[in-house]
Parts: C-alpha cells; structure tokens; sequence
C-alpha cells in the first residue's frame, strides 16, 4: 500500500515519532490505519516502507538517548558479521552507567561504565573487539571463533587486538572463552565453514594447517591458494560448499587448478558439509593418515576427543 499522498516529505520513507505525526496533523487513529506500522513504541512507517535491519536502528535512535550505542548481536548485524539467530531479534544497545534506562519493547538494553565505539553505516556501534567480548558470554566457541575468523579477515581488527583486548579484560562473563578463541582465531579464513574445518582438526589435537595460503610452483609463480595447508608435507584441504557445485564455471576451474596441485606433487583432500557434519570422525582420520603418511613430525596416535564437544552433530552424540 502506498504512503498516504498527504505525509508530510519529511515523514516519508523513514520512521518518524508519533508526536512529529501529531505536528503534522496526523492523529494516532490515522496511525493505526493500514497506511501506516508501528516499528516500536510511538515510532511508525508509512506501511510501503520494507521492513530492514536499517529501518529499525533508525527507529531506535528517535527514542533511545543520544549516547546509546548498538551492541552484542546487533552491532555484529550492522558489520555484516556472521552470528547464529533465525528470525527478527530484538535490538541490543549498551548505555554509560550514569544513563537511566528506559524500557523499549524489542530493544535489549545493557549498561556499561566504558562504551568504545565507532561509526559504521551511519549508526554507533561498539567497536569489533568490544563487540567481540560482549558476544564471549552468548556465543558457543565454534560461532565466537566463526565472528572472530571474519572480524580478521575483513580487516576490523587482528588476531593481536583480540589476544590484547582478551588479556586486559577481567570479570567479565565468557572471558575464558574469549581468551581461548583469541588464540585459536586466523587471518585469510573466507568462510564460516572453513573456520569449522579448522576447528575439527585442531580440537582433535592434530597439527594446526595455515589458513588461505598460496601455492607456488617451484618457480616461484603463484599456482592457487588453498583453504588449508601443511606446506611442508605438501597437503592441500579445499572445503568446496554449495556454490561450487551451482557455478559450473568455477567447478571445472577447481578441477583444474587441484589437477595441477597434484602433478606438482601435493595431496589434495576435498571436502563438503556431508564430511564435516555427518561424519567428521572419518574426516580427521582422512587428514591423520595424509600427515602421517608425508611423514609430518607431530601426529599424536590417538585423535583428542575434545572436538565432540564442539562440533559432534546431535544426531551422531546421542
């Protein structure tokens, strides 16, 4: 439905207060109509207006005070960071100490005495690394190392400012967490799904491999860069997901490009979701016989089940 012809220009397109309607004539019946929504307490959108992420942090700042900064999963949001959740979640924003809270359904209000922030997209978020504490105490070790993975990669911040951030932080719910995946997080990881590839490896006790790392031939010249390596072993893992499998065209060039990683004489283990979430134990053995077999000085005789714990599927723990 259209916004109605007579909304003001300055109320059009964008969330406004019930009392900007009211100064402009429009009354709360008029409000309550189809031409209009409500997106929180007395703040409304013509009824046209899609419903985004950006049209509720505008909504938010009409009635929050001016220092509340957006928080936890929403500042993860605003990034474009991977976070677990299904469906709308509420807003968080954090507020300095001395700033009364005021109750607003659909926003989570925390409070804190230090607030660091910064500007992204046009709204106050808290910065990467505070962001990333105040996840620790929410998130599972796989989704915090996932955040942290692409918190590096995009260059937000850099697995040194987390180990700092971590170290210097204390009293806080989830620092153990936090301190444990500051060290387990890795520049050049491109996906969630890479980031768990790793994890299952590393949890079971073996060697840890080099993330996103080119391949050169013995010239010199670049020949591709894999997801994960050992390169002395010359031991290649290539999570291929769901788009390799949609573009044809980037299929056949993988073909090619793990052809010629294997004439230069490296063993090239490919895997899909199937191997990491439905059987992950023949995975590891996968990647344990690989290292044993090019003799990598470090390959413990039995796997370290600790990676269960975080990665076993349900289906496969019960």
């Amino acid at each position: 439905m259209p916004s109605p012809p007579h909304l003001p220009p300055a109320l059009r397109g964008q969330p406004f207060r019930l009392l900007d309607a009211r100064r402009h004539g429009l009354s709360a019946d008029s409000l309550r109509s189809g031409r209009f929504r409500r997106v929180l307490r007395s703040v409304y959108v013509g009824a046209d207006v899609p419903d985004t992420l950006g049209l509720r942090l505008a909504a938010a700042r009409l009635v929050l005070p001016e220092s509340a900064v957006f928080s936890h999963q929403t500042a993860a949001q605003v990034m474009h960071l991977p976070i677990p959740g299904v469906g709308v979640p509420p807003l968080h924003v954090t507020l300095p100490r001395h700033v009364s809270r005021r109750a607003v359904a659909g926003v989570v209000t925390h409070q804190s005495s230090a607030v660091p922030a910064r500007n992204f997209d046009g709204f106050p978020v808290t910065t990467p690394e505070r962001t990333f504490l105040d996840l620790a105490g929410q998130l599972s070790l796989v989704d915090l190392t996932i955040l942290a993975d692409a918190m590096v990669r995009r260059g937000f911040t850099t697995t040194k400012a987390l180990a700092d951030v971590t170290g210097s932080a204390t009293g806080r719910r989830g620092i153990v967490l936090a301190r444990k995946v500051a060290a387990l997080a890795r520049p050049r990881v491109d996906s969630p799904m890479e980031t768990r590839v790793r994890l299952l490896i590393v949890l079971a006790g073996l060697p840890s491999p080099d993330p996103g790392s080119p391949v050169l031939d013995d010239d010199g010249q670049w020949v591709a860069t894999v997801d994960l390596r050992y390169r002395a072993q010359r031991i290649a893992i290539e999570y291929d997901g769901e788009l390799h499998h949609k573009l044809r065209g980037k299929w056949r060039r993988d073909l090619t490009t793990r052809d010629l990683l294997r004439e230069l004489g490296w063993r090239v283990i490919v895997l899909t979701s199937e191997d990491i979430f439905h059987s992950p134990h023949l995975t590891l053995l996968r990647i344990r016989d690989a290292l044993v077999a090019r003799g990598h000085p470090v390959v413990p005789a039995e796997l370290d089940h600790s990676w269960e714990t975080h990665l076993l599927p349900r289906s496969l723990a019960a």
